[in-house]
């Protein structure tokens, strides 16, 4: 079977460590609640795969492989630049119930700005957002100026947009070249994720009403190191263009 390049894709970026740690934590939760789990989507096989991919990732072999793989810098690069994205986002959204009560500008509605689906931290979908919504933000972009403390609200969606793109190109081209055991890490990362995102939802439903019992189904180790990987000056252009960096993380 061929390496799935959309498993690549997620797990490439994330910590290795983090996974590993929340690996832990939802393998505990998996085994603590199976029997609810497995009215909501979540069986027993489920857990021996999250088991079976949390044991890759801990071997010395996986460990090796990360740390050959793609440049910290690249992948850096590309986590400034959807940060940055993301902040721009926030922002605008933060302004556009003020602005589009007030203005008169027509062809222009929160439909303009709607999503479809969840933005997550894909560049692509960052990006694809980004273009869809360039011309209403160019349409109201004296009225959002205050709210990006006078600076031009489209340049700095053509700044954060560019710089995505480029990124993502660049660690496109170097997911080209990697060696075949980097993959099957990044695949396993991808996968293990994707397990552990899985089990969440199915936890949060089967505890649904409970705030207390579906509170631990969460991301909140991984989230974690990703904070812990990124500095200030990983988000100098959106702050430069008077917009604060918003730390809330939306995945």
């Amino acid at each position: 079977m061929g390496t799935d390049y959309r498993l690549v894709k997620k797990g490439m970026r994330e910590p290795r460590e983090g996974l590993i740690a929340q690996g832990h934590y939802s393998l505990a939760l998996a085994i603590r609640h199976e029997t609810e789990l497995a009215q909501h989507g979540w069986f027993p096989t489920d857990t021996e795969r999250l088991r079976t991919n949390l044991a890759f990732l801990e071997s010395a072999v996986a460990k090796q492989a990360d740390e050959r793989g793609i440049a910290r810098e690249k992948t850096r690069e590309q986590e400034a630049a959807v940060d940055d994205a993301k902040v721009f986002i926030r922002r605008l959204r933060y302004a556009l119930p003020k602005v589009l009560r007030n203005t008169s500008t027509p062809n222009v509605s929160h439909e303009s700005f709607a999503t479809m689906g969840t933005l997550g931290r894909s560049p692509a979908l960052i990006a694809a957002y980004l273009t869809r919504i360039t011309p209403a933000v160019e349409r109201l972009d004296a009225e959002l100026a205050p709210f990006f403390g006078g600076a031009r609200p489209a340049e700095i969606l053509a700044d954060v947009r560019t710089r995505l793109v480029e990124a993502n190109t660049e660690q496109e081209l170097q997911l080209a070249s990697l060696p075949a055991e980097t993959l099957r890490v990044y695949e396993a990362k991808g996968r293990l994720l994707e397990d552990i995102e899985d089990l969440n939802r199915a936890g949060r439903s089967a505890f649904d009403g409970n705030a207390e019992m579906a509170a631990p189904f969460n991301k909140d180790l991984i989230l974690r190191e990703r904070k812990k990987r990124r500095t200030k000056s990983e988000v100098v252009p959106i702050a430069k263009a008077g917009c604060e960096t918003d730390k809330a993380e939306n995945s």
